[in-house]
């Protein structure tokens, strides 16, 4: 039996729970680089971090959205929600550690795919290629010249037999393990030697393979998604929230129930396994939004890359009378305390990584000023996860398709949620929606390098404040006519044929000579002499 793939609601839509930053950029180097670390058996000594010559986008924009320290740290074996991740550079020169952004001389074959070269301080050494796909998710695409293509979702077992002697005890392993078997692959590197690739649902204990392998010959990569895969997984409940309210109508169940239905099929958890989830979920997005207030708008430093333009809203309210109402306003107020990014205040993306903190926004805001239960809100959360996974189905939720696969996005989830929680139908979570996404079509996405978070911070802040008014255009009866999954064809056809467009170095406010201008910013005065160290010898 293969594995099924699918959008989660953890995996994908909520996920991963990090540092502040972005999902894709920042998160997902992150996995990318800690799937790196454990390909080498001792400390590392040296890294070289190598991007296609077709992909100078990223060398060029490098540090922008933190990626640099998300490779470096993932290095380190940091993972997504460590603090440390945005001191990686720090840290790796105090453990002697030299590592090399640079160029490749050639491409290595997978479009996108980074290269990491590296060397252990016993001598050992491993090459690894892969990349951060969007929304946190990445692709393993080689390991020592195997061709894995795998993505942390499962534990990986990759052995390789130069020798041809490992086959019987490859598959003695997988008997013994069978409960936990995922999928085997059997493999040849770059030079023809044989290799095995074997992914389990939990993590094998090394003293079960050091008896069986010579230590040099396997390696162990850990699963980095918090649902793992089984071979137990269902298929996917519905792709159209039109199938949604069917399924719901057919089962005599709630939209919400149904909702939950789909993790349970996905990952196998427990309903209550799932509720709690989303229980810490809340937890963290709750914290973010308040962090400002908690923290002190004035105990929060600005950093050379992100201003705290909270700190600007807070003192604007005090001394004037801000024209936005009183929903409104409270909306902003947790927004721009998504916005500050405040390291050791963990995030969790909803779809990009910030997006959980602005849809919360809204969502909380709307919970205080009418009432609404604490209970209310979590079902606002399914709701929304529900919505965010039938966008990954039919479109890339991510900047590929320009802001709308975010911000965009974003906003749709929101609206629909608030939508439930001030007691709609499935239909007017839908019809919220697609209002919502509709929008937001053709808006592109053009984060200028080194321009302090615009323009995402007008775009990102304005799905926040949006949600409220969608949902109510929806409860009063307005019907946009086109279903929510086509206005995600839509997307998805546009980012098809106009990709330079909606997504590009040179696209929206990136053609202005100040964005020009901002990027020379990010490469001589932030990055500096981030690109490369070398550690004094010992």
């Amino acid at each position: 039996m293969a594995k099924r793939f699918y959008p989660d609601f953890f995996n994908d839509v909520f996920g991963p729970i990090m540092q502040p930053g972005s999902s894709g950029s920042f998160a997902g180097t992150s996995r990318v680089g800690r799937v790196a670390h454990h390909t080498i058996k001792s400390s590392l000594l040296r890294a070289k971090i190598s991007f296609n010559p077709s992909d100078n986008r990223h060398l060029r924009h490098l540090g922008n959205m933190m990626d640099d320290r998300g490779y470096l740290g993932g290095l380190q074996n940091f993972a997504t929600d460590d603090v440390r991740l945005f001191d990686a550079h720090k840290l790796a020169r105090e453990k002697g550690i030299s590592y090399e952004f640079t160029a490749l001389p050639e491409e290595n074959g997978y479009p996108g795919g980074v290269q990491f070269d590296l060397v252990g301080k016993n001598g050992d050494t491993s090459q690894l290629v892969g990349q951060s796909v969007g929304g946190g998710m990445i692709m393993i695409y080689e390991v020592n010249g195997f061709p894995i293509h795998w993505q942390a979702d499962t534990f990986g077992l990759l052995i390789h037999d130069a020798e041809g002697r490992y086959a019987e005890r490859v598959s003695s392993l997988n008997d013994r393990f069978r409960e936990h078997y995922v999928a085997h692959k059997e493999l040849k590197n770059k030079q023809g030697e044989r290799g095995y690739f074997i992914e389990f649902s939990v993590a094998i204990p090394d003293h079960n393979l050091v008896s069986v392998f010579a230590e040099e010959d396997f390696l162990l990569l850990p699963a980095l998604l918090p649902v793992v895969t089984t071979l137990n997984r269902k298929p996917q409940l519905f792709q159209t929230v039109d199938e949604w309210i069917k399924i719901s109508q057919e089962r005599n169940q709630s939209f919400v129930q149904t909702a939950i239905d789909y993790e349970r099929d996905f990952s196998g958890w427990s309903e209550t396994e799932i509720i709690a989830y989303f229980e810490k979920i809340a937890d963290i997005l709750d914290h973010q939004i308040h962090a400002l207030e908690r923290l002190g708008y004035d105990n929060v430093p600005d950093t050379p890359m992100l201003p705290i333009y909270g700190r600007l809203w807070n003192r604007y309210k005090h001394k004037s009378h801000a024209l936005v109402d009183s929903l409104t306003s409270r909306i902003m107020d947790y927004a721009y305390s998504t916005n500050a990014k405040i390291p050791g205040v963990v995030i969790v993306p909803g779809p990009m990584g910030t997006g959980g903190g602005y849809l919360y926004s809204a969502l909380e805001a709307v919970r205080e000023a009418r009432g609404f239960s604490h209970e209310k809100l979590v079902e606002g959360l399914i709701v929304a996860a529900g919505l965010g996974a039938i966008a990954f189905t039919h479109a890339h939720a991510s900047g590929e398709s320009g802001c709308v696969g975010e911000s965009g996005v974003c906003c749709a989830m929101a609206s629909g949620a608030v939508t439930w929680m001030a007691g709609g139908t499935g239909k007017q979570v839908q019809h919220a929606a697609s209002m919502a996404l509709q929008a937001n079509i053709g808006i592109p996405c053009d984060p200028i390098p080194g321009g302090l978070e615009f323009p995402c911070l007008t775009r990102t802040v304005r799905a926040a404040v949006t949600a409220p008014m969608y949902a109510d255009m929806a409860l009063s009866g307005v019907d946009p006519l086109i279903p929510y999954h086509e206005v995600l064809f839509a997307i998805e056809k546009n980012r098809q044929e106009n990709q330079k467009a909606v997504s590009g170095p040179l696209c929206g406010v990136n053609c202005t000579l100040t964005a020009q201008k901002c990027a020379l910013f990010l490469k001589d005065e932030v990055m500096g002499d981030k690109f490369k160290y070398t550690a004094p010898a010992l």
